[in-house]
């Protein structure tokens, strides 16, 4: 099995979701990628899950869950005065970046400026925002969200990828609403569902609807059992990404999240 992603960066804090970030990217390593876990102790960041004993501690937990696993990890503490602004000049040197979420409404997340918010909106490589699978082992069943844009295609070929890696059942989803037409992005979808089939050696499903995006995707995800959706980001920032697809996507979905750049 070749590994999707050559080198992963797991961010680290002291909390579950934390430990379930290290979960997944420990599955994605194996076997043949470099893994290593960033944690980042800043004063700025108070709370129980932020003192450096905490984090060392969650360091430890994701190093032996590494060797369980039989994957070698590297581990590193840096103090910093934002955790994002680190993990996201780090993922630089990285094909993907896993970070945990902490469950906050939306709301919340805006007006506390969590990590996990501020690296997803400026985040410009592949980005697994990592939940607790309800459904399916992870990431034995992908939901594939298409817009049937060009810019989709990218997105399209990491789907197949993580697919073929781990012989995961792939859904493609295409919502039709005010802004993606069907007829347009019939051909496109087309590509993509060969371009699956062609890297897994098995037909994907589809799936199309209609209605608000976001809504259908993570509604879509939850009837089918997913444990992964993976979607593109427009590089929306600012108020804009606020109301983006992508970005709703992640906050309300009940599973994992892989985001990557579209283009």
């Amino acid at each position: 099995m070749a590994a999707p992603f050559k080198k992963i960066l797991c961010g680290i804090e002291g909390n579950p979701s934390s430990s379930e970030a290290a979960r997944q990217a420990i599955a994605l390593a194996a076997p043949g990628a470099q893994l290593k876990f960033l944690a980042v102790y800043t004063s700025f960041e108070l709370g129980p899950d932020y003192t450096k004993e905490k984090l060392r501690e969650s360091l430890d937990g994701a190093t032996m869950l590494a060797q369980d696993a039989g994957v070698e990890a590297e581990t590193e503490m840096r103090d910093g005065r934002y955790a994002a602004d680190v993990l996201l000049e780090e993922a630089k040197n990285h094909d993907l970046l896993a970070i945990g979420t902490h469950g906050k409404s939306r709301t919340e997340e805006i007006l506390l400026g969590s990590t996990a918010k501020k690296v997803t909106h400026r985040i410009e490589h592949p980005l697994l925002v990592a939940r607790e699978p309800s459904g399916s082992e992870f990431p034995r069943r992908i939901l594939f969200a298409t817009d049937g844009s060009d810019k989709s295609r990218t997105t399209a070929g990491l789907s197949a990828s993580v697919a073929a890696a781990f012989e995961s059942e792939v859904t493609v989803l295409h919502v039709e609403d005010s802004h993606h037409h069907s007829d347009e992005a019939a051909g496109a979808i087309d590509a993509e569902l060969a371009q699956i089939a062609e890297a897994t050696g098995t037909e994907p499903a589809r799936s199309d609807r209609s209605g608000h995006a976001a809504e259908e995707i993570v509604e879509a995800a939850r009837e089918g059992g997913a444990s992964l959706i993976v979607i593109g980001r427009r590089g929306l920032t600012g108020l804009k990404a606020l109301g983006s697809v992508s970005d709703r996507v992640v906050h309300d979905a009940g599973c994992s999240v892989l985001l990557t750049p579209a283009g």
